[in-house]
């Protein structure tokens, strides 16, 4: 069989992959750092807006409906290109993070915040693609492994300040505007970021007609498709829902302060990060089924630690 050029089997990374990693990967450290931040600051928002839990569970609700949304937002990757889409979704969610900082109430917040979270997912969702396109097989566990690393890294980030940020004149909304740093990055790295080779071969050929929405599940991959849907939607609901108002809940229920929670979640985050780094070299060795077994498993063991335990070194392990 004649292997496609985008599937290379060369397993050293180009010139081009390297920086593409790096560019990926400093995307996607400040989509964990903005994602993460809402969860961050819902005590100080709570207080700040005059907001009581019902409140906040709603706004949580309102804000998680963009990575539906997002779904519109991804599929332009078939009709505008993966470049176009990833720059466009980077600014997106770097604009509305920032214009967070300024809402003058709780509507005009969740507002901007889904629009962010449209942003955010399908820069995610974008950077996978991108990633699962231009690597070589043999690297690309690797190199998804590398891109998750980092976009947890920026939600240790984001724990590991908002304590800090939270105290300053700006308060909460302080957080937010660090948001806006990845333009800067954007501006600078877009012009050498190149269109995908698949994208490229299957835009020459007319591959894919963009205009077909459900045209994924027309073929050969409906089953297989509507298999990972469920499973990442069981998967979304539980993982979402424990990070979103863990903080929350050891403010208020668990008895720590602002600081032990903080610390706990900086700290589980930082012993995770190896395990993470390696999740890709785990799918590589073990396969994706097994290895996404493990995974799924140790995430359950570890949603129902962390709001069932009080002593603050199995909160962290959890």
């Amino acid at each position: 069989m004649t292997q496609a050029p985008f599937e290379s089997p060369q397993s050293r990374l180009t010139p081009y992959q390297r920086r593409l990693l790096i560019f990926l990967s400093v995307a996607t450290f400040f989509e964990g750092y903005d994602f993460l931040a809402l969860a961050q600051v819902l005590p100080a928002l709570r207080a700040s807006f005059e907001i009581g839990k019902v409140s906040a569970g709603i706004l949580f609700t309102v804000v998680n409906a963009g990575t539906v949304i997002a779904y519109v937002l991804v599929r332009k990757a078939d009709q505008w290109g993966r470049r176009r889409v990833l720059a466009t979704t980077i600014a997106g969610y770097a604009v509305f993070t920032g214009l967070s900082g300024l809402a003058p109430n709780v509507y005009a917040f969740g507002l901007l915040q889904l629009c962010a979270r449209i942003f955010l997912i399908a820069e995610y969702a974008t950077s996978m693609v991108v990633a699962s396109e231009e690597f070589p097989a043999a690297r690309r566990g690797m190199a998804l492994g590398v891109i998750q690393t980092f976009s947890s890294l920026g939600a240790i980030v984001c724990a590991g300040v908002v304590p800090k940020l939270v105290e300053t004149s700006y308060g909460w909304r302080s957080v937010y505007f660090v948001g806006l740093l990845p333009l800067v990055i954007l501006a600078y790295a877009r012009r050498s970021l190149r269109e995908t080779e698949r994208f490229t071969a299957q835009a020459a050929a007319k591959a894919h007609d963009p205009h077909r929405f459900f045209q994924i599940l027309r073929g050969p991959y409906r089953t297989r498709v509507l298999q990972l849907g469920a499973i990442w939607f069981l998967s979304y609901l539980t993982m979402q829902n424990a990070i979103s108002f863990w903080k929350d809940y050891a403010l208020t229920e668990a008895g720590l302060t602002e600081a032990q929670a903080g610390r706990a979640i900086a700290l589980g985050a930082v012993v995770s990060l190896p395990l993470l780094a390696g999740t890709g070299k785990l799918l590589d060795v073990l396969g994706r089924r097994h290895g996404a077994a493990l995974v799924f498993g140790l995430g359950s063991l570890g949603v129902f630690g962390c709001y069932s335990a009080s002593a603050m070194p199995v909160l962290v392990v959890s």
